[in-house]
């Protein structure tokens, strides 16, 4: 039986977290977007698997306030009957706790790709509804040697260095404001929404540290930023990045691109997570078409719902 424990019981079965995006600082900072958090366990076996959501006008989701969300787990080698039977009886709990429906959304693959797979093969098996997989890209610094599948990218490049361009990782307050007003600009110019000011991009780096950067010309004019994530030991997650639409130059955002790679590289991470590529299942083929371009590999980011009004 799935049953709701308290933190700190949650806590005695799962030390590490898979993404922090389910860590319980990430919660505490996002627990106002949500009626009630809740940690999910099987009580009456030995607990291998927990899920941590929120509930919100009678829905559980996981996440709440973040691209994924998902579940704890004591190792990879957790058991596959041992996942089925979690996903069973998470639909009891939905039933007995009269809610609407359950909506997940799985990490992507980088972090777990064997639970993930146990999880997407239960998840269809027992009548789970699965929405359109995003398409996400992943670059694996551990094999990146700055060599680019199209001679164009090395042309671009070559060129922005002739032209003196300057990568730039920068931590103080006006430059920090620089980087998001280029993304917040150039998403404007896209007709795409922005979720996050930099007040909150400034509470994320309260619990884990939020990287900035400006690529700059020899006139020292801000061309284009990036903001990091850096919450896993291993893995880096790409939030925003972007160029200023009235100055482009050729060869910025390869440049860009480049120097970001080989600054994760040099620190010693192993990935850096590109996140989507799609919106709603819909492919953005020029972006897609970008990362691949820069030795990124696609994968998929699959969501679940259920409901006991779709039985």
């Amino acid at each position: 039986m799935v049953t709701e424990v308290s933190k700190e019981l949650y806590r005695q079965h799962f030390h590490q977290d898979p993404h922090p995006y389910i860590s319980e600082e990430f919660i505490d900072l996002v627990k106002n977007k949500t009626d009630k958090v809740v940690r999910l366990i099987e009580s009456d076996y030995n607990v291998s698997i927990g899920l941590l959501g929120g509930i919100k006008d009678g829905i559980l989701y996981s996440p709440f306030s973040a691209p994924y969300g998902g579940f704890h787990f004591i190792n990879d080698e957790v058991l596959y009957e041992d996942i089925f039977r979690f996903l069973t009886h998470l639909k009891d709990y939905v039933i007995a706790e009269k809610l609407k429906n359950v909506h997940i959304t799985l990490p992507p693959d980088i972090y777990c790709s064997s639970m993930n797979a146990k999880f997407v093969n239960s998840f269809v098996r027992l009548g789970y509804i699965m929405k359109t997989p995003e398409i996400v890209n992943w670059i694996d610094l551990k094999s990146f040697d700055g060599k680019w599948g199209k001679k164009a990218i090395d042309k671009n490049i070559k060129k922005t260095i002739q032209n003196k361009l300057s990568f730039n990782p920068v931590s103080d307050e006006k430059q920090k404001n620089e980087a998001y007003e280029i993304i917040y600009d150039n998403r404007t110019l896209q007709g795409r929404e922005i979720y996050m000011n930099l007040t909150d991009l400034e509470n994320v780096n309260n619990i884990f540290p939020v990287d900035y950067f400006l690529v700059k010309n020899v006139n020292n004019e801000n061309l284009a930023s990036a903001i990091f994530y850096r919450g896993h030991n291993k893995i880096i997650q790409a939030v925003f990045w972007g160029d200023i639409v009235p100055r482009i130059q050729v060869g910025v955002m390869d440049f860009l691109v480049m120097n970001l790679f080989f600054f994760y590289k040099n620190l010693g991470y192993e990935y850096i997570c590109l996140g989507r590529s799609s919106a709603e299942g819909i492919p953005n083929e020029g972006l897609l078409r970008f990362k691949e371009a820069h030795n990124c590999t696609s994968s998929l980011r699959y969501s679940f719902t259920w409901g006991p009004e779709r039985v």
